[in-house]
């Protein structure tokens, strides 16, 4: 049955704008893209649904390069002793503490609802990063579940795999990995697997040739890079070398692998990601949450890195995010015209669906013919004239710094929110089960 979007304004996500067209949807693709005498003349067929867009301005669904759903419970908790003064013990005195806690039915719940609060925020696709040391084995087809099935949207999954827990829980990470890898279906483009890694200082190098001797050719790695300065430090004293080397010391840098963060590499460092062609995620809210530095934009995009976008399981909230990577930049620098609109666009409405439908080996990140039907239409009339030339304005300085809705959101072509409201899931019922959960963990966490 046919989707058709009616009467909305529409930015393909690239150079083309409609004041007012229709987006004609079959079989979880874009079929056509209407506008002017085109749109007139069509007539829906009687047994499509209409989605009537009047008010509503149709973007291409966003993409969180890299987020960590394991955290959605972790709002409001307080934590006894956490007083940390360094990044490693605010891993030590919250982040670990809590995914220790994770069981079998809170990593479930954890996935399920901060894939509802992104698609509240008109992501169709996530990236992510999971984490659980006491509920390891099957954890990734949990989130899976809730990601592609409960909610509807796209993911690419892998389990963080670290040293820190002792080797038994290591070993059930790795095999977590490989089985997780083993049941990915090229075809499936809602879904895709990841080898993923914590980060360089909780991994020892026997850990490493493991995953070197066992990772399929052609998979990728998923690993925080030079987060925080002790990982460059710990690298150089007991290793001898950089993390990036590292990681091409093992083979691990490859056009499939996401590298979060890389806030501290040096610009040797950026040479051989660049040429090893891997993805560098920038996540600037976390950053500045965590005090631990800021990204050179430029540096890595001038180097023709594939520079995505993601929250680090701040929230999705990508367009706030990209609002943020903009005014990081510029008050780092102390120029107000670093980050212009070209560079912002090109991280979250290029290079993203550029990573994702590397993963994914879907058509991603325009409203136009042929490309998968994601789409987020945001309740907005705007109170200036919009066009293509200034789309990124209205999305940076109207929704993202007003009030956000998206009113409807459509995944691989059927829709996940309508009107407001979930179309196959019970919020209020689900949020309940969810405060419920989040008491439990709480109580779980030493």
């Amino acid at each position: 049955m046919k989707l058709v979007i009616d009467g909305a304004r529409i930015w393909n996500g690239a150079s083309e704008f409609y004041d007012k067209g229709t987006i004609v949807i079959e079989d979880g693709k874009i079929e056509a893209v209407l506008a002017g005498d085109e749109r007139d003349r069509y007539k829906p067929p009687a047994e499509a649904r209409v989605i009537d867009g009047d008010g509503k301005l149709a973007i291409p669904g966003l993409i969180n390069a890299h987020t960590h759903l394991y955290s959605s419970l972790a709002r409001g908790m307080a934590l006894p002793n956490y007083s940390p003064h360094t990044f490693t013990q605010i891993l030590e005195q919250m982040w670990w503490r809590l995914d220790k806690a994770l069981d079998p039915s809170s990593v479930r719940m954890s996935a399920l609802v901060g894939a509802m609060e992104a698609a509240r925020c008109g992501v169709t696709t996530l990236i992510d990063h999971h984490a659980s040391p006491h509920a390891v084995t099957g954890s990734l087809a949990a989130v899976k579940d809730a990601v592609n099935k409960d909610v509807g949207l796209r993911g690419a999954f892998c389990y963080e795999l670290s040293d820190r827990d002792g080797m038994e829980i290591r070993d059930e990470g790795i095999e977590e990995n490989l089985d997780f890898l083993a049941s990915d279906d090229p075809s499936d483009s809602m879904s895709t697997a990841l080898f993923g890694m914590h980060a360089s200082f909780t991994i020892s190098d026997d850990t490493l040739s493991k995953v070197a001797e066992r990772i399929p050719n052609g998979a990728g790695v998923h690993i925080h890079v030079a987060e925080g300065p002790e990982d460059e430090e710990q690298c150089q004293s007991e290793h001898g070398m950089r993390i990036v080397q590292r990681l091409d010391k093992f083979n691990l840098l490859r056009e499939r692998s996401i590298l979060a963060h890389c806030l501290h590499i040096d610009e040797a460092e950026k040479d051989l990601v660049a040429e090893s062609k891997a993805i560098v995620v920038h996540n600037p809210r976390s950053n500045m949450n965590n005090a631990v530095g800021v990204f050179d934009m430029e540096g890595f995009l001038k180097r023709g890195i594939p520079v995505g976008l993601g929250t680090d399981g701040v929230g999705s909230n990508m367009l706030t995010e990209l609002f943020t990577a903009g005014i990081l930049q510029k008050v780092s620098t102390g120029d107000s015209l670093a980050a212009g609109f070209p560079d912002l666009q090109k991280i979250l409405f290029e290079n993203n669906p550029q990573i994702a439908s590397r993963l994914l080996g879907a058509q991603l990140g325009r409203i136009a013919p042929g490309y998968a039907a994601d789409i987020a239409l945001f309740d907005y009339n705007p109170p200036t004239p919009i066009d293509a030339g200034n789309v990124l304005g209205h999305l940076l300085f109207g929704i993202a710094v007003h009030d956000m809705h998206v009113s409807d959101l459509i995944v691989n072509g059927e829709l996940v929110i309508g009107s407001g409201r979930f179309v196959n899931l019970d919020e209020d019922a689900l949020y309940a089960r969810a405060r419920e959960e989040a008491a439990s963990l709480w109580a779980r966490i030493s």
